[in-house]
């Protein structure tokens, strides 16, 4: 009895685990259908859906889920298998194998997928007892051959699978032992006989993989049934086609040995190109399929494939489809829906049809406001061609074209301005085609008049826009009167842009408008009217025009100090010069780093060389050239002749610490290095500046590669850690391991991980990780309050979306600023996340949400700062600011002297103690002249 109870225990136990694992099921697939109904486009959402509810057994679900999936994006061959082999084990009635025969129908249009036509083959033998059952086997198989027999590498199953078909055929007409066949029966094995000689023809005559053991089995068989020798036509043919092959192995062996998707991608360009050669439309189809197969999210493959096909062929169902399957696989991509519904329209759709494709380009979502702007152009276009294609609905083609337009600049105004900020039409082109339709083709010009007007009063960008203006007068000119063309003109030079010569334009167009068609007084108002306005934009351009002479002139100046400086020897100074000290020649290869010129001077002249000036490095006596530290110091117009700099991405770091004796390896940035030494090492970046220990846990994250032989923290002059390192291995190949740390974490924070590289040889390496340019699967969130958690935000964009990161910005500190960067694994994703999340009110806070697009990091020569101590000041920037911005130069030498004899007279520089002016010969000034220009006051 004990024992019985147990077992009931455990039963009900392992019940309860039942009820509870169904019960949380049941709770997720209830939150991934609420998730698709908000986001039909999430594609993971729908893959994890159907994965959940086969694990559940739930097959009446898993089917509807199927199908609702199958609706908005094309299925992978591996997801059409699995559903087909669900389906099948089901299947008993004649309605549930036309169900699976309509899956099959589907399966086979999203995709060029081999081993579905295969399935598809073998299921079709259930059709062999039909009535003309035969014929639709060989229908499905000539199909079959048609999608998939020109593939290289797959085809030759499909001729396999065809030929056993006809052979299990033929198998079942051959008499019985001992019977004699009758004349009937002699004649449908000898159609059976010819069409199997046939099949290996036609396979002998394509390039396909293994095609020698194909030739072998054919005279095998050839000779088992026929006499005499095979054809010289096939033969002809195989060897065509061997030839044929011989030549793509190479192409073949690429794609196969691809191992990522660039690379692939390439491989499948030069594969598309050979194709091109052969003129074979057939086999070229075939080609870009395949390409699709494996790149079907590449938007530009498919803008290349599709205009290949309107090109070539005529055949609308097939271009058609191709069109279909392209904005399915890249809904997000404005110019596939464009060229869909070109497509439609050059053969001959409905306009149900073409309504239902604009309907669904809108629900896809595009990621910039140019994108529906140009999908809004599309279809105006096509109303403006139906209107002037058919002359009897004049009246209702009218009403059509005046809603196209009407649609188009309502949803540009109140949903995409609304969304994005912009219309994405700057220029209002859809607002003046819609007026030169009205005026031309429906005879409104008052219409026309209102449509233009509305721009103008409704933004002021557009009032200054010359261009819009322009197109207005046109309008008048060729449809209107001379009155209104001349008041447009007159608005136009009034209120135009004087910045970019839009003003000018329009009062010389308004002048000459006058001199042909007005009276002489109507000319003279018009230049009264003009005069001033003209008097402003000639003011702007002289000024436009001083600076920059003023700019050609100094650069043109700093052309000539660069050539001056260029001439002198950089560190080594004549013996000839009483003021000059003696250096050694080698001394140019091992410059002083600037501080230690500074102490050495100070130290000789008691008196600290002003730290904007170009300093003369001497080597210290008490140092020898080992000793010196091997760091990067710029000159302040350039590297001297002959200066090789070394491969030390950051300036030198002074000791925090007094160096260890013990034999541990060095931790700072200050270890000797050598080519060897380099080359095994990394930069690692994005380090915590809160992170304790950080030679510790770089080292526990390192060593599983291999042994770190050194680790150098990049430290500040103040000794404080800056955040990034350099990690340097005993072996070299231990390197490549390293680099796929990347994205290691440390203390919830991404490392990044590069090759040490020398910037002065490769200066456009990129170490910095993340993106500066336009990324369409990426939002910007800003507005955020400081306290929302990661996992709030993660919470909020992943309903409308799979998410592939979410960053939140944080300061030195850790802290929040309050902006966060949402990645999605697609760009359909991130628009339907902008449009439904941007002025969403999370945690009491209104954020904003745009597409990302970070500013381009500025170049060192690009960093000009504001000198407090006099002027401008441009000069190299490193990875940080410099220590200080304040100019140390005396003010005797900025301001311009009375006398000529005084260093620096006239020139008013910070640099004027170390240029000449033009014509005058320069004076050299030691340190002691430096310390009484400090005393003369």
């Amino acid at each position: 009895m004990a024992n019985s109870s147990d077992d009931d225990a455990e039963l009900s136990d392992e019940s309860m685990e039942d009820d509870k694992e169904e019960a949380i099921n049941q709770a997720e697939i209830a939150k991934l259908d609420e998730k698709i109904a908000n986001a039909p486009y999430n594609y993971q959402a729908h893959v994890d859906r159907i994965a959940l509810l086969r694990t559940c057994g739930e097959f009446e679900k898993l089917g509807n889920a199927r199908r609702s999936m199958a609706k908005v994006f094309p299925l992978t061959q591996t997801l059409w298998l699995s559903w087909l082999e669900d389906e099948q084990k089901f299947a008993e009635s004649e309605e549930e194998h036309e169900q699976i025969e309509e899956i099959f129908e589907t399966a086979v249009k999203d995709y060029l997928c081999p081993e579905v036509w295969l399935e598809y083959a073998q299921y079709s033998i259930r059709y062999v007892k039909e009535k003309d059952g035969i014929e639709k086997i060989r229908s499905i198989m000539e199909r079959a051959l048609s999608a998939v027999g020109l593939h290289v590498i797959q085809g030759s199953h499909l001729w396999e699978a065809y030929r056993e078909i006809e052979n299990a055929i033929l198998m079942t007409l051959q008499p019985a032992p001992g019977s004699i066949c009758t004349p009937e029966q002699n004649d449908q094995i000898n159609h059976l006989v010819e069409r199997i000689g046939t099949l290996f023809s036609r396979q002998l005559a394509v390039p396909l993989m293994n095609m020698e053991s194909t030739m072998t089995e054919y005279i095998d068989w050839y000779k088992s049934s026929q006499d005499g020798e095979i054809p010289t036509s096939v033969q002809r043919s195989y060897e065509k086609a061997l030839k044929i092959l011989e030549e793509m192995k190479p192409l073949e062996e690429a794609l196969e040995s691809a191992d990522d998707d660039t690379k692939k991608l390439e491989a499948y360009q030069a594969c598309i190109a050979f194709e091109k050669k052969s003129n074979d439309p057939a086999r070229i189809q075939c080609i870009y399929e395949r390409a699709i197969a494996d790149n079907c999210l590449n938007s530009e493959l498919w803008v290349q494939y599709l205009t290949y096909l309107v090109r070539t062929l005529k055949s609308s169902a097939i271009v058609v489809s191709v069109h279909d399957r392209s904005v399915r696989n890249c809904p997000w991509t404005s110019e596939l829906w464009r060229m869909y519904l070109h497509a439609l329209e050059r053969h001959g759709a409905p306009h149900e049809k073409l309504e239902s494709v604009l309907e669904e380009a809108l629900a896809a979502g595009f990621s910039s406001p140019g994108d529906y702007s140009f999908l809004w152009q599309t279809w105006c276009d096509q109303a403006r061609r139906c209107y002037c294609g058919d002359d009897k609905n004049k009246d209702e083609l009218a009403r059509l074209l005046r809603n196209a337009f009407d649609r188009a600049t309502s949803h540009l105004l109140n949903t995409v301005y609304t969304a994005f900020g912009e219309t994405g039409d700057p220029d209002y082109s859809l607002w003046c085609y819609w007026a030169r339709c009205e005026a031309q083709y429906l005879d409104n010009m008052l219409k026309a008049r209102q449509i233009m007007d509305q721009v103008m009063q409704d933004n002021a960008e557009a009032r200054r826009n010359w261009k819009i203006w322009l197109e207005y007068f046109q309008l008048e000119r060729l449809h209107g009167d001379i009155e209104h063309a001349r008041s447009v003109l007159r608005h136009a030079a009034q209120s135009s842009a004087a910045d970019d010569g839009s003003a000018e334009s329009a009062c010389l167009y308004l002048i000459q408008f006058e001199r042909e068609n007005g009276t002489l007084d109507e000319l003279d108002d018009a230049m009264k009217k003009v005069e001033s306005r003209l008097s402003k934009v000639q003011k702007r351009k002289e000024k436009v025009a001083m600076q920059i002479e003023e700019k050609k002139k100094r650069w043109e100046q700093n052309g000539q100090f660069q050539k001056k400086w260029n001439k002198q020897d950089w560190n080594v100074k004549s013996e000839k010069s009483p003021n000059k000290r003696k250096i050694n020649k080698n001394a140019a290869d091992h410059p002083v780093p600037e501080k230690k010129a500074r102490m050495e001077t100070r130290k000789e002249d008691s008196f600290k060389a002003p730290s904007s000036l170009p300093i003369r490095f001497v080597k210290p006596a008490s140092k020898t050239e080992e000793d010196l530290p091997k760091t990067k110091v710029k000159p302040p117009f350039g590297p001297p002749p002959g200066f090789k700099p070394s491969t030390e991405e950051e300036p030198f770091a002074p000791p925090t610490a007094q160096a260890s004796t013990s034999s541990e390896p060095k931790h700072d940035d200050r270890l000797e290095r050598t080519p060897e030494t380099e080359a095994r090492t990394v930069f690692v970046s994005n380090i915590g500046y809160e992170v304790e220990s950080v030679e510790d846990k770089l080292r526990k994250i390192f060593s599983p590669c291999g042994t770190v032989s050194a680790i150098r923290l990049v430290r500040s002059n103040k000794g404080n850690f800056r955040g990034f390192a350099y990690v340097e291995f005993q072996d070299e190949l231990v390197v490549q391991k390293a680099l796929e740390l990347d994205r290691q974490l440390l203390e919830g924070r991404p490392l990044f991980v590069s090759p040490n590289v020398d910037k002065t040889k490769q200066p456009d390496f990129k170490v910095f990780k993340y993106e500066t340019g336009m990324e369409r699967h990426k939002l910007f969130v800003s507005g955020l309050s400081f306290k929302t958690s990661e996992e709030k935000v993660r919470e909020v964009f992943s309903a409308h979306g799979l998410l592939k990161t979410v960053r939140i910005v944080t300061a030195r500190n850790g802290k929040s600023k309050g902006l966060a960067y949402i990645e999605y694994e697609n760009e359909s994703d991130a628009s339907q996340a902008l449009i439904k999340t941007d002025q969403l009110e999370v945690d009491g806070f209104q954020i904003k949400v745009a597409i990302s697009n970070p500013p381009a990091r500025k170049r060192p020569s690009e960093d000009k700062r504001r000198v407090l101590g006099g002027g401008d000041r441009t000069q190299a920037a490193g990875r940080g600011r410099g220590r200080t911005q304040l100019s140390m130069v005396p003010r005797a030498l900025q301001k311009s002297g009375s006398k000529k004899d005084d260093v620096g007279a006239g020139i008013g520089r910070e640099d004027a103690c170390d240029k000449d002016l033009p014509g005058e010969k320069k004076t050299q000034m030691s340190n002691k002249d430096f310390s009484s220009l400090f005393s003369r006051n």
